[in-house]
Parts: C-alpha cells; sequence; structure tokens
C-alpha cells in the first residue's frame, strides 16, 4: 500500500523498490527526496515521522557517485522505511533540517566526512574534524592507511625520534599512579 501511494503522488520519480531483511527501500530520482520525505511526514497515511538516520554513501565508479540515504520510522504504524537518492559530485541537495531537527548533526556529519553541501542548512561546519581540515575522510579516494598530511604537520608537532633512542622508564608507571589505581 504505501509504495502504491508514493507512485500514485510522484511517479517517474520513484525510480525503484526494494525489499531486504523485511525493510522497504525506495530509490528517489535525484533532487527529489526532500519532496518525498515531506510527504512522508506530512500525509495521513503514511506518518513517518522521526528521522532515525541520514548518511551518505560513496561509489566513485556509478554515473551518481554519492547516495544520501535517509531511515525513517512512524511510530503511529510501527514501520520503517529507507529512502535513497543519488547525488552528482559537487551537487547540493536540500536540507531536511526543517522537516526533522534530529538531521541537523547528521547533515553536518555527512557534509564533513563526504564533502557534500545542503542547501538551507542552518549551520553547515564540519562537526567531527578541525575548521581547518583538508578533504573528506569517508570519501573511497582516500587511502585505507594512515597517510601523514599538512594538517598533522601543522598542528600535532610530531617529532622524529631515532630508533636507537634510549626510551626505559619513559613510559612507566609512577608510585602515585599505582597507588590511586
Amino acid at each position: 500500500m504505501l509504495i502504491e501511494i508514493l507512485q500514485k503522488h510522484f511517479g517517474d520519480a520513484i525510480e525503484e523498490v526494494v525489499e531486504t531483511h523485511g525493510l522497504t527501500g525506495v530509490r528517489v530520482a535525484s533532487g527529489r527526496a526532500h519532496d518525498v520525505l515531506a510527504f512522508l511526514r506530512d500525509d495521513p497515511d503514511t506518518q513517518f515521522d522521526f528521522l532515525t538516520d541520514l548518511t551518505l554513501v560513496h561509489y566513485p565508479e556509478k554515473p551518481l557517485p554519492f547516495e544520501a540515504v535517509y531511515h525513517l520510522f512512524s511510530f503511529r504504524r510501527n514501520e520503517r522505511l529507507r529512502i535513497k537518492m543519488g547525488i552528482a559530485d559537487g551537487q547540493n541537495i536540500a536540507t531536511v533540517t526543517d522537516l526533522w531537527t534530529t538531521a541537523n548533526w547528521m547533515e553536518r556529519e555527512a557534509y564533513d566526512l563526504f564533502g557534500v553541501r545542503f542547501d538551507g542548512h542552518p549551520d553547515l561546519r564540519r562537526i567531527l574534524l578541525p575548521a581547518d581540515w583538508e578533504g573528506h575522510p569517508l570519501r573511497k579516494e582516500h587511502y585505507l592507511e594512515y597517510q601523514e598530511n599538512d594538517w598533522v604537520r601543522r598542528h600535532l608537532k610530531i617529532l622524529d625520534v631515532h630508533p636507537e633512542t634510549d626510551l626505559t622508564g619513559k613510559y612507566e608507571l609512577t608510585d602515585f599512579v599505582k597507588a590511586n589505581r
């Protein structure tokens, strides 16, 4: 019934419907997520009143390499729904903070880690990384292993220690720490 309601109201904007492990997922056309999400929240037949999660996924090989993923819950219906939307690299998407205030920090985290901007967000700035950090670490263009970068050199002031330096006793517990354990 839910899918029929969405297809009736949004037609071709509903690109795909998938059910996996009892969870219905709906892929919507790029740029249409806000309209669909507002409808799902406000329509008396759907009433998805809680945004439980919002994240992004990066698929560099796809034509639309980013995917916004919204997880919704309806308390009245006790039902979950996943909405996905493809995003082009450099494309901004509409904020959903006007629909659910819980989206505020989720969108900031998504921006910080993936670099996708949310138009209309009230305070879109980094939330996990320093303001002067370069790049977005959850994009698949980053190395998996640690790579020292300019930010690390500027802010952490890590000193090179010669491998033969005697560090004996430098990291042993003091008597005070032992006594207060």
